[in-house]
C-alpha cells in the first residue's frame, strides 16, 4: 500500500454529521467514472474462450448478487452449417457404404474440415478456436453420414453400416489434439508461502481501521458495512491459515515453526499457550494468559504467552510475572487459528497441536496430501483459460479510498489469488430453511482417485449385511496382501483384481471368475474363500513417550480345508481404539469356531514408569461368523476399468474443450490441465469386434497412458473394456480425468428455494440475519465477497483504476482520468 501525496481532510468533530465522503461524486464537473455496480453483471471473456459472469439478478427487480459462473461455449463456425458430404451415389450395401464413406471422409479432411482461418482466433485461445471448429465440422459430417445411411442402405445391412460409421467416427476424432497451455505460474503451494492469503492481508490493510477517523468519515450504515467486511475477511483468512497454510509442512509436535504461523485465539487475537497440565497428555489443552489489569505491574492488563520456560509479551519481549498475577483463560481447540508469521523470531519451538483433528499427535510429519497446494484449483483456472498471462499479464487494479486517502494496488498475482480463493469455496449451497443442500455448477469426473487406502479383508457375519472388515484403519499400507494361494496355485496379483483378463493368444479378453464387483468407486472385490492369504500388516501401539506408533509384521490366514481342521486362533493385530485414552483393539480370528474375539486394552504406566497393557473389562466383543467361512478381499485398483475415462476423453476429443487429469496413479493427488492428447487404434479383430487402443495424455505435471482392449456390439457400440497392462506395470496410467465449471455465489434462488454458499457460511465469510420479511426468511450479508468480485470485475473488465467513495466503487479505464478525479476529491473537500 502507498499513500497519495496529499493529506486527507480532517473529519468533522461530530462523526454523525455529514462528513467529507458523504456526497455524490457524479455531481463533480467532468466526472468520467463508471459505477461498477451498474455494469458488474455483464459477461467477461478472460483468456478468449471462457464466458465468465461475477454477478447475477436472482429475481426480477432485485439487484445483482455475487455469483461466479463459467462456461466454455463452442466457437461460432464462420461457415456455419455447410454440407460436408456429396449425397450423390450413396451405396445400398453396408460393405460398399463403408468404403464410400471412408473416401468421403478423406475428401472432407483435405477440404472443409481443416480449412480454418486462424486470423480470427483469439490470441490466448488459438488452440481452442481450431479444435472447436474442427470438431464441430467433424460432428456435422457424421450426422449427415447417419442420415444418408438410414435413407439409402438396405434395412438388413444397416446394423453393419452403423457399426462401420461408429468405427470410422472414432478414428476421425482420434489422432493428436493440442490444447492451449497457459500457466498461472503457481499452484498455490502451501510449502512455499504461496497460498491465497496475501491478497486478504492487503485487502484488510486497505480498510479504515476500527474507531478511526477514516471510518467515521462514512455514513453510519457504511461504517457497519466496513466492520462486517473486516470481520468476514478476517474469518476467510483465519480459515485458510488454520486449514490450508503450511510453509514447511505439518509437524504436530512443532507446529509453529513448521507451519510458519503463531497459534492464536480468533476473537482476542492473543497468542495461546499449552497448559502445563496437558504436556504429558496426547491431546493438548490451551489457554490465554493475561496479567491482572489491576496488578501492580508495568504491563498490567497485557496479554502474554509461554515460549519455552519464558513468558513473553505479544511483541516477543520477555516479562517477569508472579503466578498470582497471571490470569489463565481456557481456550477451546475450535477457537484457534494461526497468524501468518513467515520467519518471525517469535515462532516457538515444540508447540503441539492436533492439526488434522484425529485425536492424537503424530510424532512424524503429516502426509503432504493433507496440506499441499490447490493444484486442482490451478488446473480448473487453466482449463478455463483464466490465467492472466500473455497479453493479460500486466493486469492490475489500483484503488484509491477517499475515506483513508490511500491507494492499494492489486497486482496480477493478487488477482490470480482472488480467483483461486473464490473457486476453492466450491459450488455447494445450503437451503436457508435448513432442509438440505443443493449443488450448482457442472462437474464431470472419470476414473477413480487413488486414495492410498489399504487392502481389506471382509469376513461375513451370520446376520445379513454384517461382518468384520479388517483392518479398521483406512491409512495407507496398513494391510498389503503379498500372496494368495488357491487350489495349490499362486494367483497373479497383477491381474487377479481385474474384471476382465486378456487371452494369451489373439485379440480378445474373458471375464475373471473370482471378480465379484467394484465397491466405493475403485475397490475390486474378490471371493477368496478357501484360500491361503499372506499379508504385511501395520499394527498400532505406543512408544516410550506415549505417542502412537506403528510396527510391521506378517499375517497369514489359511482357510484351505486341510488347515481349518487344525487351525489355532489367528492374531489379526492391534488397531487404535482411542488415542487420547491410549487404548487399542486387539483382535483374534478363531477359524474352528468361526468367530472373532476382540479385546480393548489400555496402555498405562506401572509403578516403575514403564508402559504396560491392561484389558478393559466389559468393553470387548465376540462376533460369530458365517459357516462355512466366507472371506472376500478388496483392493484399490488403478487400471481395472478403462471405461471410466471414456466420457471425459470424448469431451476433449469431440468438442475441443480442455479437461484436467491426475496423471500419477501412484500418488494420492497430482492434478493438472491436459495440454495434449494422442489417441490411436493400434489393431482390431472384426470377427470378435475387439479393438486395441492406446491414448497418451500429457498434462501440466506429467504424462500417462491408457492402453486397453475394447469390445463393440453388433451395431458398433462399445460395451466392454479390458486393460492390457498388469497392475504392476511400471507405465503410468491416469488416476482420473475431470472437468469443472464452478458456480460460486453467496446466495441465490434454486427451484424456488433461497440458498447460501455452504463453505462461505460455515467459515463466517458471509453472515445471516433472520428477517421474516425477506425472501427465504434471512438476509445474507456478503460485503466481503461482493468487494472481491467487484475488484475482479474491475480488473478483468478493463477498469484498472478505481475509486472507493462512501464505500462505493467507481471504475476508470484511463489513469489520467482517475488522477484528475482524485484531484477533484481533494478540491471538493478543501
Amino acid at each position: 500500500m502507498s499513500t497519495i501525496d496529499r493529506t486527507a481532510p480532517e473529519p468533522s468533530e461530530d462523526p454523525t454529521s455529514l462528513g467529507p465522503t458523504r456526497w455524490d461524486p457524479t455531481a463533480l464537473e467532468g466526472w468520467t467514472g463508471t459505477r461498477i455496480k451498474s455494469v458488474r453483471d455483464r459477461p467477461l471473456h478472460p483468456g478468449g474462450r471462457v464466458r465468465l459472469t461475477l454477478f447475477e439478478l436472482a429475481r426480477e427487480g432485485g439487484r445483482p448478487h455475487p455469483r461466479m459462473q463459467t462456461s466454455l461455449p463452442p466457437i461460432g463456425d464462420p461457415v456455419g452449417g455447410m454440407r460436408s458430404i456429396d449425397p450423390v451415389g450413396v451405396p445400398r450395401t453396408a460393405e460398399a457404404f463403408e468404403e464410400w464413406l471412408e473416401a468421403a471422409w478423406q475428401t472432407a479432411v483435405a477440404g472443409p474440415v481443416n480449412d480454418i482461418d486462424m486470423d480470427l482466433a483469439p490470441v490466448e485461445s488459438r488452440q481452442y478456436y481450431r479444435n472447436s471448429i474442427r470438431t464441430q465440422r467433424t460432428a456435422r459430417f457424421f450426422v449427415q453420414a447417419r442420415q444418408l445411411l438410414e435413407a439409402h442402405v438396405d434395412p438388413h445391412g444397416r446394423a453393419a453400416a452403423r457399426a462401420a460409421v461408429r468405427r470410422l467416427e472414432d478414428g476421425a476424432f482420434s489422432g493428436v489434439l493440442q490444447f492451449d497451455d497457459a500457466d498461472t505460474g503457481t499452484y498455490h503451494s502451501f510449502g512455499k508461502d504461496e497460498p491465497f492469503v496475501h491478497y486478504l492481508q492487503v485487502m484488510l490493510d486497505s480498510l479504515p481501521a476500527d474507531e478511526s477517523d477514516a471510518l467515521y468519515r462514512l455514513p453510519p450504515h457504511q461504517q457497519e458495512a466496513v466492520r462486517r467486511q473486516r470481520r468476514q475477511a478476517t474469518a476467510h483468512l483465519d480459515y485458510l491459515m488454520r486449514h490450508k497454510y503450511a510453509r514447511k509442512g505439518i509437524w504436530e509436535t512443532d507446529i509453529e515453526r513448521r507451519l510458519g504461523g503463531l497459534l492464536i485465539e480468533r476473537e482476542t487475537r492473543c497468542i495461546v499457550s499449552e497448559t502445563p497440565e496437558s504436556r504429558e497428555r496426547p491431546s493438548p489443552q490451551y489457554e490465554c494468559l493475561r496479567i491482572e489489569p489491576m496488578a501492580d505491574h508495568p504491563d498490567a492488563g497485557a496479554w502474554v504467552h509461554r515460549s519455552g520456560a519464558v513468558l513473553r509479551r505479544e511483541d516477543g519481549t520477555p516479562v517477569d510475572v508472579a503466578p498470582p498475577l497471571l490470569r489463565r483463560i481456557p481456550v477451546s481447540v475450535e477457537a484457534l487459528t494461526f497468524l501468518r508469521a513467515k520467519d518471525d523470531p517469535r515462532l516457538r519451538e515444540g508447540v503441539r497441536f492436533d492439526w488434522d483433528g484425529n485425536g492424537w499427535l503424530s510424532p512424524e510429519a503429516i502426509g503432504w496430501v493433507d496440506w499441499a497446494g490447490h493444484c486442482d484449483v490451478k488446473a480448473v483456472m487453466e482449463q478455463l483459460g483464466i490465467t492472466l498471462t500473455g497479453s493479460e499479464r500486466n493486469m492490475r487494479v489500483t484503488e484509491f479510498r477517499s475515506d483513508t486517502g490511500e491507494t492499494t494496488e492489486y497486482s496480477r498475482d493478487l488477482l490470480v489469488e482472488m480467483i483461486a480463493s473464490v473457486m476453492e469455496l466450491g459450488s455447494l449451497y445450503a437451503r436457508t430453511d435448513g432442509s438440505g443442500v443443493v449443488r450448482r455448477g457442472v462437474t464431470h469426473f472419470g476414473g477413480a482417485r487413488n486414495d492410498q487406502r489399504p487392502d481389506r479383508l471382509q469376513f461375513a457375519d451370520r446376520g445379513p449385511g454384517q461382518g468384520l472388515r479388517w483392518p479398521l484403519s483406512h491409512r495407507q499400507d496398513t494391510l498389503v496382501v503379498r500372496a494368495i494361494e488357491r487350489g495349490g496355485e499362486s494367483l497373479d496379483l497383477g491381474r487377479v483384481f481385474h474384471r476382465f483378463i486378456p487371452v494369451e493368444e489373439g485379440l480378445d479378453f474373458v471375464r475373471n471368475p473370482l471378480f465379484e464387483k467394484t465397491i466405493e468407486g475403485d475397490y475390486s472385490l474378490l471371493d477368496i474363500s478357501g484360500s491361503r492369504v499372506v499379508a504385511d500388516i501395520l499394527e498400532d501401539g505406543f512408544d516410550g513417550e506415549g505417542y502412537p506408533v506403528r510396527g510391521s509384521r506378517e499375517l497369514v490366514i489359511d482357510l484351505t480345508p486341510e488347515a481349518q481342521a487344525r487351525a489355532e486362533p489367528v492374531y489379526l493385530g492391534a488397531q487404535l481404539h482411542d488415542a487420547a485414552q491410549r487404548t487399542l483393539w486387539k483382535v483374534w480370528l478363531d477359524v474352528k469356531q468361526a468367530r472373532v474375539e476382540a479385546k480393548v486394552v489400555e496402555v498405562q504406566r506401572d509403578s516403575e514408569g514403564a508402559w504396560k497393557e491392561v484389558e478393559r473389562a466389559g468393553e470387548g466383543l465376540t462376533l460369530m461368523l458365517k459357516q462355512p467361512l466366507k472371506l472376500t478381499l478388496s483392493r484399490e485398483m488403478k487400471r481395472d476399468n478403462p471405461r471410466m475415462f471414456q466420457t471425459l476423453l470424448e469431451t476433449a476429443l469431440r468438442s475441443g474443450q480442455n479437461i484436467c487429469a491426475d496423471t500419477d496413479m501412484k500418488s494420492e493427488v497430482w492434478n493438472g490441465v491436459v495440454t495434449r492428447i494422442e489417441s490411436e487404434r493400434l489393431s482390431e479383430d472384426r470377427l470378435r469386434r475387439v479393438e486395441h487402443w492406446r491414448v497418451k495424455i500429457v498434462a501440466r505435471f506429467g504424462t500417462a497412458h491408457l492402453d486397453y482392449l475394447m469390445r463393440r456390439d453388433e451395431e458398433g457400440i462399445p460395451i466392454e473394456w479390458c486393460p492390457t497392462a498388469a497392475e504392476s506395470d511400471p507405465e503410468q496410467q491416469p488416476d482420473f480425468l475431470w472437468q469443472d465449471f464452478p458456480d460460486v455465489g453467496t446466495k441465490g434462488l434454486v427451484n424456488g428455494d433461497w440458498v447460501v454458499n455452504q463453505a462461505m457460511l460455515e467459515r463466517g465469510i458471509v453472515t445471516l440475519e433472520a428477517r421474516r420479511t425477506m425472501p427465504g426468511g434471512v438476509y445474507v450479508h456478503d460485503d466481503h465477497i461482493k468487494n472481491i468480485y467487484e475488484i475482479l470485475y474491475a480488473g478483468l473488465g478493463g477498469y484498472n483504476f478505481t475509486i472507493v467513495h462512501s464505500n462505493k466503487r467507481w471504475g476508470f479505464h484511463d489513469k489520467v482520468d482517475w488522477e484528475e478525479a482524485i484531484g477533484k476529491f481533494y478540491a471538493r473537500s478543501e
